[in-house]
């Protein structure tokens, strides 16, 4: 299962979690254990690309992109078993080698064979590029980035601190869910949780976060999930529906709601009174956005399917109390949830992702009303998409201000916003999703 899923995803590029939920929905695997180990195998192996590839090709005479996308993917998965995992090295040899008896030639059968019992001898000998000579090789090959990339935090943040935020990209998050006040307090889900999960703790930063340190299975098997007790939702994303502070009765645009977590956030906000908007381009987002409202017991929600900058017209100038623009971006913040993202992203999009972002905002302007406050967050770590959009923004569009993110943060968030007054969280810092939030008041 984990060699179809990592084929199908080298050869279409789908998004890798929503091909992974497709497969484990279908799975004849019924042991949540196996379905574990399915997603461990799959992600670990995106995660360590450039690594395996590294040490695959320093033992292999062919060179592995002139393999077929099977016995690639074939030798990255026994590769990934042999270097990350606690599979005994026979067990990870010999399943790898039947996966392909059944359909393969015996040379590549002992092809393959021959170069993870290789690899297994000779995995702490193979030496990486050199640091002193090259540090950007080096890093890129030991955690597993593309170059561009590597190269780009290097000059931002130093060799320490890059090191640590590579590093810490790679690093599993623990699963963190929001309590749901409309149903229950943070305490009481906590403590009901504290009997099946005895590492539940509650979040640092956001008062409805609560942890999940050491849960293993599916979120949606727990009794609190099913009753509409709690959502997953990182605390960083959290802070952001904090940040725009809605008020009960208010009418609240969220421009690209995706399935629904800040959405739903913002709902529990405003004690379920008022109306929010929200739009997204894809179904069967807005779809998934209704399911958990039901689930959630949230009843102010009305979806619409469209571009924010083209449907939304209808609705008039000055529309909107508030505007919550979680715009598209590249997602080089949340990169440790999303492995695959590192490999689908290029230097061209810090050029192109950025003028869609200003066009969402410079669009949606007019639909606020005066004194109406307007957020826009990113997870995103590159200033062209944080500090740059905004900077544009209000140098092309007059009667806005950027507001001082504490005003509207809990006090437990203070400390994440910089002297710019915007908020910025960080996987290395934090031990949160890298996100960027600016808070921005409309005066005329």
């Amino acid at each position: 299962m984990a060699l179809k899923v990592l084929i199908r995803w080298e050869v279409k590029k789908p998004l890798l979690d929503e091909v992974l939920s497709e497969v484990l929905d279908k799975s004849v695997l019924p042991d949540p254990r196996d379905q574990a180990l399915v997603a461990e195998l799959i992600n670990g192996v995106v995660r360590y690309l450039t690594y395996l590839d590294y040490l695959l090709a320093r033992i292999s005479k062919k060179p592995l992109e002139k393999l077929d996308p099977e016995v690639r993917n074939a030798l990255r998965l026994g590769a990934y078993q042999l270097l990350f995992t606690r599979v005994p090295t026979q067990a990870a040899v010999a399943e790898t080698v039947k996966i392909l008896k059944r359909r393969r030639g015996q040379w590549i059968v002992n092809f393959v064979n021959a170069i993870l019992r290789e690899l297994a001898r000779r995995k702490d000998e193979i030496d990486l590029p050199p640091r002193e000579m090259d540090p950007a090789a080096y890093l890129t090959v030991r955690y597993s980035y593309p170059r561009w990339l590597v190269e780009r935090w290097l000059t931002r943040f130093g060799e320490e601190e890059t090191e640590a935020l590579l590093k810490a990209g790679n690093e599993r998050p623990v699963l963190v869910v929001r309590a749901n006040t409309l149903r229950v307090t943070r305490e009481q889900l906590l403590l009901y949780l504290k009997a099946e999960i005895p590492g539940a703790s509650p979040c640092k930063y956001s008062p409805d976060g609560i942890a999940l340190q050491g849960f293993q299975g599916r979120i949606t098997n727990l009794r609190a999930f099913k009753v509409g007790w709690l959502q997953v939702q990182d605390e960083a994303s959290q802070l952001v529906s904090y940040l725009v502070s809605p008020k009960p009765g208010e009418r609240i645009l969220d421009a690209c709601a995706g399935v629904g977590g800040k959405t739903t956030h913002l709902a529990q906000l405003m004690r379920n009174t008022g109306r929010i908007y929200a739009m997204d381009v894809l179904p069967w987002r807005l779809k998934r956005l209704e399911e958990n409202a039901r689930r959630l017991g949230v009843t102010n929600i009305e979806v619409i399917t469209g571009d924010a900058t083209k449907s939304i017209e209808t609705l008039g100038g000055n529309f909107f109390d508030r505007i919550l623009i979680d715009a598209p971006c590249t997602g080089t913040g949340v990169i440790r949830r999303h492995p695959d993202i590192k490999w689908a992203r290029s230097p061209e999009d810090l050029i192109r992702v950025p003028e869609k972002q200003l066009l969402l905002l410079k669009s949606l302007a007019p639909l606020l009303k005066r004194g109406g406050v307007m957020v826009y967050a990113t997870c995103s770590l590159e200033p062209e998409e944080n500090e740059d959009v905004i900077r544009r923004f209000l140098e092309e569009v007059s009667g806005f201000v950027v507001e001082d993110a504490r005003k509207a943060l809990p006090q437990t968030a203070h400390e994440l916003v910089g002297e710019d007054g915007f908020l910025h969280t960080y996987p290395h810092r934090h031990g949160l999703d890298g996100f960027f939030a600016a808070r921005l008041r409309k005066n005329n």
